[in-house]
């Protein structure tokens, strides 16, 4: 988990461990994940890589919390357009759906460290879904260049975007477990969207 206790380097040597871990996952997938390699390719000692990561689902916990959180500066500079916040919101899951199919092994690894129980991950897994929880609300609520919202969110829009939050990690774990087709993915998230909102 990020600290904003870190000094300079330490923010540094995080993002290259975080930055070899993806590379690996790229490469090969969850299995590619070994916390030796990563220590190795990050230049760091084992024991300094498991301090920042406790273990391997906590590493690529963080990677998905990183790539969430880069979408989500991505989405500052380029903000989506659309006339209500229900197109809007499925122009996120659009936008984080096509990035996260173009990696489909990183997707992977991210996902089964995500669903893995490891109970030590929670705060991490806690932190994506309040990342993509916050990322859609955005979305919803609509925002100008000054990133002050449009609209009010009301308690029951909170609930409703953080269900959608919800149906997008579940539907892909769908996704790569087999059941979900990739193409379907976006009409599936599509249709929870217009139930919702």
């Amino acid at each position: 988990m990020p600290s904003p206790n870190l000094t300079a380097s330490q923010t540094a040597r995080r993002e290259r461990m975080l930055s070899v871990a993806l590379e690996l996952a790229d490469a090969g997938g969850w299995d590619a994940v070994q916390m030796r390699e990563v220590a190795s390719g990050a230049d760091v000692a084992i024991g300094t890589l498991y301090r920042y990561f406790p273990s391997k689902e906590h590493l690529l916990v963080s990677v998905m919390l990183q790539q969430i959180r880069e979408l989500s500066e991505r989405m500052t500079q380029r903000p989506v357009r659309g006339p209500d916040g229900a197109q809007r919101v499925e122009a996120v899951l659009g936008r984080a759906n096509k990035a996260l199919q173009g990696a489909p092994e990183v997707t992977k690894a991210m996902i089964k460290a995500l669903v893995s129980g490891n109970t030590d991950v929670a705060p991490v897994v806690g932190m994506v879904r309040d990342e993509m929880s916050r990322l859609l609300s955005t979305a919803y609520r609509g925002v100008d260049g000054s990133e002050a919202p449009v609209a009010d969110e009301s308690p029951a829009d909170r609930l409703r975007i953080e269900l959608l939050s919800d149906i997008w990690l579940a539907t892909l774990v769908s996704w790569i477990c087999g059941t979900e087709d990739a193409r379907a993915v976006q009409p599936r998230l599509a249709e929870a969207v217009s139930v919702l909102l």
